[in-house]
């Protein structure tokens, strides 16, 4: 176990650059995600607007199914991880990953903007409490992830052009318990997602 570990700090230390790019993506699709938002014409953002005062209105009335909210929240967040992890053992897996860590962003970035367009000052506030932790955690745990998930596929790739022998059981086990880890982490994102979050609004908003 010690040595895993050892092997993935090393890797995120001799990873530094990819790291930077990794979250230079992310803050380009944030960035995009966000303009999309503010282009949305009034019918769009009613839709918007209406779907998230049926939320407040269900945790305001304490109608709030948790469970459902749970599967629904942690559903999402393992398939995204579900696909990192077979796009990383496929030799084209490293642009699918690149377009859909963007996507996520780009997702993120719409949310955040589309909630301070409809909420104004207010929004501020709606926003920190979507993303805070749990989002900020989800992220992080994805561009850990996808670190390992493009050099396994770039492995993959070197072994084939130059018909090297790679040791993969070894790379392989290393990379299930990465995304074990992750998994982990997700339960617990979408824990806080459930609970703490509706949790801040109704102590905050009520």
């Amino acid at each position: 176990m010690k040595k895993i570990w050892d092997k993935i700090f090393h890797k995120f230390r001799t990873n530094k650059r990819f790291i930077v790019f990794l979250f230079t993506l992310l803050f380009m699709g944030v960035l995009f995600g966000a303009l999309f938002a503010v282009k949305l014409n009034s019918n769009d953002l009613q839709e918007i607007k209406t779907s998230l005062e049926s939320f407040f209105k269900l945790l305001n009335q304490n109608k709030l199914n948790f469970l459902s909210t749970f599967f629904q929240s942690f559903s999402a967040n393992v398939m995204f991880l579900i696909a990192i992890f077979f796009f990383g053992i496929s030799v084209v897996g490293i642009p699918l990953t690149i377009i859909l860590f963007f996507m996520k962003a780009f997702t993120l970035g719409f949310t955040i903007a589309s909630i301070i367009k409809i909420y104004h000052m207010k929004g501020l506030v709606y926003s920190f409490i979507y993303i805070f932790p749990h989002q900020v955690i989800n992220i992080l745990v994805y561009i850990f992830c996808i670190m390992f998930s493009i050099s396994l596929s770039m492995t993959l790739v070197s072994a084939l052009l130059k018909k090297k022998t790679v040791d993969f059981s070894l790379i392989m086990n290393r990379y299930i318990f990465v995304f074990i880890v992750a998994f982990v982490l997700l339960v617990f994102t979408s824990l806080m997602e459930t609970y703490l979050m509706p949790f801040l609004f109704h102590s905050i908003f009520s």
